[in-house]
């Protein structure tokens, strides 16, 4: 039901995550952003918990993966989930459960992650990647808002659109757009 991006901007330091999907409200409970820290985006049978709990471990100096692994290991629905993100090196990790609903998948690489479910197909994390690699130069709020549109014009969430979110944060405790 959700397709988000999260992403680390080495040169403006900020981190980043844009969501959409067919659920209100979705910049609620999906992005998790800590400024020196990470970004990470939990959906799908969202559980924020996740994403509060891995932000406190990468700030206790764990790794992004070892701050995954650590919270779903403790979640005894994680196969019903995905979390991804990324870390203020832009190190990047990613868990799409096996009984998400299809089509269900991520993405992964240097400075970004895409994550999707309930989505039109492959394509449309696909879009997304290919907008974030093709806009490099850009402003990271612009291509977070172009990987989104990319991801809507392949086909999206496939039950239709209501709701998106995009928050960045640079060095304060609280957003910066």
């Amino acid at each position: 039901m959700t397709y988000s991006v999260v992403i680390c901007d080495s040169k403006s330091k900020k981190l980043g995550v844009a969501v959409a999907t067919c659920h209100f409200a979705v910049g609620a409970l999906v992005p998790h952003l800590k400024a020196g820290v990470g970004a990470i985006a939990t959906q799908a049978a969202t559980n924020p918990y996740l994403g509060i709990n891995g932000l406190e471990k990468m700030a206790e100096g764990k790794s992004i993966e070892q701050s995954f692994f650590s919270v779903l290991e403790g979640d005894s629905e994680k196969e019903s989930r995905q979390l991804h993100g990324v870390d203020y090196l832009g190190n990047s990790w990613a868990w799409t459960g096996n009984t998400t609903i299809e089509w269900a998948g991520h993405i992964k690489g240097k400075n970004y992650s895409v994550a999707g479910n309930m989505l039109a197909g492959e394509k449309v994390v696909k879009a997304c990647v290919d907008a974030i690699e093709s806009n490099k130069l850009l402003p990271l709020e612009e291509r977070m808002l172009r990987a989104l549109q990319a991801g809507e014009n392949a086909g999206g969430d496939k039950r239709g659109r209501q709701s998106a979110a995009l928050i960045t944060i640079k060095d304060q405790p609280f957003p910066y757009c």
